[in-house]
């Protein structure tokens, strides 16, 4: 039996964003692969957007919605435990509703994991010959400062633990995703941070993986704000404050 992924896209007040087609198309073309969007809380016509991808591709895109906004973080993981009630999945991860990273990335990250070698296969975005990572200067070495504090810190040693493309196998995925994150929009820091934890540091290294991506593009609309950033050093205090026993 061919083993099954569940992608799951976060959607806060995306309804003029969402690439309904590039979806469709994509569904169409992965036969292993679905696709659940989930609307936390819009504003904004985003549920009628998806509930209408749903229904032009039942039993591939399903649209589910929460019905108040509790951010990224709490929106993947009630995907998740959706996703883990039906149990017909064997891998779930998921990807930007901006499509930054587009969904042909998806492909070789679903192809590595299914060999079950690792139990996380994380895109990250590394500006080398042959790829094309467009991202603006300051948002770049705001990310390289951020990532060597948090690393000192916390002793998560990712390149890029932001990038928002992941995968991951159920059984792990339930594991991590089983309590509400501390963070609303680091809680990728802090996933990694639950994966060392369960794994050890040598488990870690050999059951957690980055990829680098072939394309990112940095897209207009971001939720994220400049203040966000200065929050940041905070965000990963109060994770430290958690998780430091």
């Amino acid at each position: 039996m061919q083993k099954r992924t569940a992608l799951i896209i976060p959607c806060y007040n995306e309804e003029k964003r969402l690439k309904s087609q590039e979806f469709l198309d994509f569904a169409v073309s992965s036969p292993n692969i679905d696709l659940w969007l989930i609307n936390d809380g819009s504003q904004d016509a985003t549920q009628k957007v998806i509930q209408d991808l749903a229904e032009r591709l039942p039993g591939k895109i399903f649209a589910r919605s929460l019905s108040e906004n509790q951010g990224k973080a709490e929106a993947i993981r009630a995907g998740c435990q959706m996703i883990f009630e039906t149990e017909k999945y064997d891998y779930v991860g998921y990807i930007d509703a901006d499509l930054s990273a587009p969904l042909r990335e998806v492909l070789p990250l679903n192809e590595l994991i299914q060999k079950d070698l690792h139990e996380i296969v994380a895109g990250c975005r590394i500006k080398m010959a042959g790829r094309q990572i467009e991202r603006s200067l300051f948002r770049h070495y705001v990310s390289r400062i951020f990532a060597t504090y948090y690393s000192q810190l916390l002793g998560v040693h990712n390149y890029d633990t932001q990038c928002g493309l992941k995968l991951f196998t159920v059984r792990f995925a339930s594991e991590l995703f089983e309590k509400p994150f501390v963070s609303r929009w680091l809680f990728d820091l802090e996933l990694f941070l639950r994966a060392q934890r369960s794994l050890g540091e040598t488990g870690y290294a050999r059951k957690v993986v980055e990829v680098p991506l072939q394309e990112w593009k940095e897209v207009g609309g971001s939720k994220l704000k400049w203040y966000d950033f200065v929050k940041a050093p905070l965000e990963v205090m109060k994770i430290y404050f958690r998780y430091r026993k």
